[in-house]
């Protein structure tokens, strides 16, 4: 952001601080120690364990092999920590760091300040309750209106495998479910040769979401398999917490969500602002995703977008 006036610049500056020491403080009480990811990953690594990051978006540097600046920090830490892993370890970590990716046009680098938090080394269903209510009380500390999205991982990861579609087409499915492209989604399901009960599916996928009992009652006029039925119960299960602390108001459960980085295998979660039509925060649980260096640990956590944040804020 550019300023006329240092005035302006050095308002901006102190409010910047506040909001990062109100985030960190939020994190500290609930337990959580802070970590600093690396800067530099290598190309071929990110590409191979990610294949839904942009290539033309990461920033490049060349010496004796192919480094980006860092593209996403949970992989980040989970390439640091899992390696090293050690039996019955559980670590409750936070960030405050920053992404980096080239500017569509090519000109210039956007730096994408970020603060989130992982949860190592618990698989229990109180891992997933205590960073939903975290990731409640946050967006509270800023405004009383605001919606956090639920969904899961698995609903979507599901029906895809009964698809029997390849990673491109599945790739465009979710592509299509990310943007909330109803019309375009129309004509992909049009296209596939599944079967009827499937397409039937495909074609109302995005009108599954509401409350808690419309979305279980819409889900079951569908297709399901044992996967998504894991998908629906993962809903009722963190249900327990949204009626127990009175957060209804705060909440809708979107069997449709995806995330544009695909590594989510359980609950999921988006956080918006009324006045401000972008995700300030996302997350949920990735187990699998640790496998891919070397170890299945249970993970969950969430990232807050910072300038978002800020954006929201400041209107």
């Amino acid at each position: 952001m550019k300023f006329l006036r240092i005035q302006d610049e050095l308002n901006f500056a102190k409010k910047r601080y506040e909001l990062t020491k109100k985030i960190e403080t939020s994190f500290v009480d609930a337990g959580f120690i802070q970590i600093k990811p690396e800067i530099f990953e290598e190309y071929d690594e990110i590409t191979a364990i990610d294949k839904n990051i942009s290539t033309k978006s990461m920033v490049k540097v060349v010496s004796n092999k192919v480094m980006v600046l860092r593209p996403d920090i949970t992989i980040s830490l989970m390439k640091s920590l899992i390696p090293r892993w050690e039996d019955d370890l559980n670590l409750k970590l936070f960030y405050h760091s920053t992404v980096y990716k080239n500017k569509k046009n090519g000109d210039g680098i956007i730096q994408c300040r970020q603060f989130g938090c992982e949860y190592l080394g618990e698989p229990s269903i109180d891992a997933d309750r205590e960073v939903v209510n975290l990731a409640f009380n946050i967006l509270r500390k800023f405004t009383d209106e605001f919606l956090l999205e639920i969904g899961s991982g698995n609903y979507i990861d599901g029906f895809v495998e009964s698809l029997n579609i390849d990673s491109d087409t599945e790739r465009e499915f979710k592509k299509l479910l990310y943007r909330k492209n109803k019309p375009e989604l129309e004509a992909f399901a049009n296209s596939l040769d599944i079967k009827p009960e499937q397409k039937e599916l495909m074609l109302n996928i995005l009108s599954i979401r509401g409350t808690l009992k419309e979305v279980t009652e819409k889900a079951n006029k569908y297709f399901t398999n044992d996967r998504m039925k894991k998908g629906i119960e993962q809903l009722n299960t963190i249900s327990t917490l949204i009626s127990k602390e009175d957060l209804d108001k705060y909440t809708l459960f979107d069997l449709s969500m995806v995330s544009k980085l695909d590594y989510y295998d359980g609950i999921m979660i988006k956080g918006y602002f009324k006045n401000l039509y972008k995700e300030i925060l996302s997350g949920g649980r990735y187990d699998g995703l640790t496998e891919s260096f070397g170890r299945r640990v249970p993970a969950i956590g969430f990232t807050i977008y910072f300038d978002a944040l800020m954006e929201a804020i400041n209107r």
